[in-house]
């Protein structure tokens, strides 16, 4: 008679290792994709104060903030500062002095810039990917209807403004 040795795993043992690698992996992935937001949203948080620098400097070199267009985009650099300072472009004005190198752009959505008609506020909105990120959706009555992209329906969730406004 034969003696047969085991070697090896059941099938029983295999699946629940699988199953076990298969939540794990779920996890870290979820994880992932969670930090990657983040990471996006504070860098667009960071942009909106890097923004607001610059439109500071602007402010005490002409003692008003620019304007804004119909999209959302600064009106102030340029001939006669009445050229749009394009998201991705530069900010300088008529006499060359530059105030950013390159104005950042979302590929995700847009930045939106409203000048206040009194010249002295200027608000400036995204949309935030983590809706849970502290300050997205707080006091949104300066943003609550403005789209923060091309297709009307992405409603901005995050703003900053001049001191002398509330986002």
């Amino acid at each position: 008679m034969k003696k047969y040795s085991r070697r090896g795993f059941t099938l029983m043992e295999l699946l629940i290792v699988m199953v076990l690698l298969g939540i794990l992996v779920a996890l870290g992935t979820g994880s992932y994709a969670s930090s990657i937001r983040r990471g996006r949203d504070n860098r667009r948080k960071s942009d909106l104060r890097n923004i607001a620098t610059a439109l500071e400097s602007y402010y005490n070199d002409k003692g008003a903030y620019p304007t804004n267009n119909s999209n959302g985009e600064m009106v102030g650099c340029g001939i006669g500062d009445l050229g749009v300072c394009s998201w991705g472009g530069q900010f300088s004005d008529k006499n060359n002095t530059l105030y950013m190198v390159m104005i950042p752009d979302d590929p995700a959505s847009k930045y939106k810039y409203f000048y206040i008609g009194t010249s002295s506020t200027y608000k400036i909105y995204t949309k935030l990917e983590n809706v849970r990120d502290e300050g997205s959706g707080v006091d949104q009555a300066g943003y609550a209807n403005t789209s923060c992209a091309d297709d009307g329906t992405t409603l901005c969730t995050y703003g900053i403004a001049s001191l002398n406004a509330v986002p």
